[in-house]
């Protein structure tokens, strides 16, 4: 019997009448050879009874869950609803938070298709395709951080700050683009960024380190935006080479007034008393070096660093 069935759902006739879909999970399960059965997931699902794989303790090997997501992806391609169904069924939220991203970045991939400036003049559609990749990958990084998948929940929080941003500019009248950027145009856009929250968002998003001595250089000893600064020292350390850095930026140029006022202003955030002085001294500011040498806090310290 068995055998005559099997024979029968391989032709084009119908089989279903010879072997009821019960009949089939238990056949199905009882062989356990999915990979080579596949027709039967397909009369399965054409009957509407693929739920019944998932309803009953048939796989205590793991097989049969592996097996159902590589049908899906493979013979339905475009049926995340049953992805998701299958992955949650068998607890699989790493699969989960994996169809989430893919479905995310389509949502991205549509926007990339064509200029951002084309994009731009149907701003209501741009809205809706970023506020559902936005979902999508909030409910990405829900699904790795309830599978413990740390590194992927992360980054897919961090696209999610991105994309949060890049509504907010559009819903402020900021053109910018932020998404789909390569990396060649990464700094660009992070130097015309305002703010260090938004620089940081940006770098975060893409894995990317920037030159942040060439980005204070510009935001505060050009501009002068000393804002800027106090945000960028309350989340991460101002270390010494940041201002080492900017100081060779600064030498290279002819600085105005102005410029040399603001490189004085960023010095004094330099917790590195005798960096304080060197650089103080290399630039001729003798007015800073001798506060510090007359400072009771500083003065004993330096004088003793140079007499030894």
């Amino acid at each position: 019997m068995v055998v005559v069935w099997l024979r029968e759902v391989q032709t084009p006739g119908d089989a279903d009448a010879s072997c009821p879909p019960t009949s089939q999970v238990r056949l199905l399960t009882g062989i356990g050879r999915y990979n080579e059965m596949t027709y039967i997931f397909d009369l399965l699902h054409k009957k509407h009874y693929f739920e019944v794989l998932m309803r009953k303790k048939l796989d205590p090997s793991g097989t049969l869950k592996t097996a159902l997501l590589d049908y899906i992806k493979r013979c339905r391609p475009g049926d995340s609803e049953k992805h998701n169904m299958i992955a949650l069924c068998f607890s699989m939220c790493r699969e989960i938070g994996e169809n989430h991203e893919a479905a995310a970045r389509i949502q991205l991939k549509l926007i990339e298709s064509q200029p951002w400036e084309a994009s731009l003049k149907d701003g209501h559609q741009l809205k809706q395709l970023l506020l559902k990749a936005l979902t999508l990958m909030l409910d990405a990084a829900e699904s790795y951080a309830k599978d413990s998948c740390v590194r992927q929940a992360q980054h897919c929080q961090r696209l999610t700050k991105l994309i949060t941003l890049q509504i907010h500019f559009l819903n402020t009248g900021q053109n910018t683009m932020l998404i789909n950027l390569g990396r060649h145009k990464l700094m660009d856009c992070i130097l015309a960024l305002p703010r260090f929250y938004q620089a940081s968002i940006v770098a975060e998003a893409y894995d990317f380190v920037p030159d942040w001595a060439e980005i204070l250089y510009q935001q505060v000893i050009l501009k002068g935006d000393f804002n800027y600064l106090e945000e960028f020292k309350q989340q991460r350390l101002l270390k010494s080479s940041i201002f080492e850095e900017i100081s060779k930026k600064y030498k290279q140029h002819q600085p105005t007034d102005m410029v040399m006022e603001n490189l004085k202003k960023l010095l004094t955030y330099c917790e590195d008393v005798y960096l304080y002085y060197k650089l103080a001294y290399e630039h001729k500011f003798y007015e800073t070096v001798n506060v510090l040498l007359k400072d009771p806090q500083t003065g004993c310290c330096l004088k003793d660093m140079l007499a030894g």
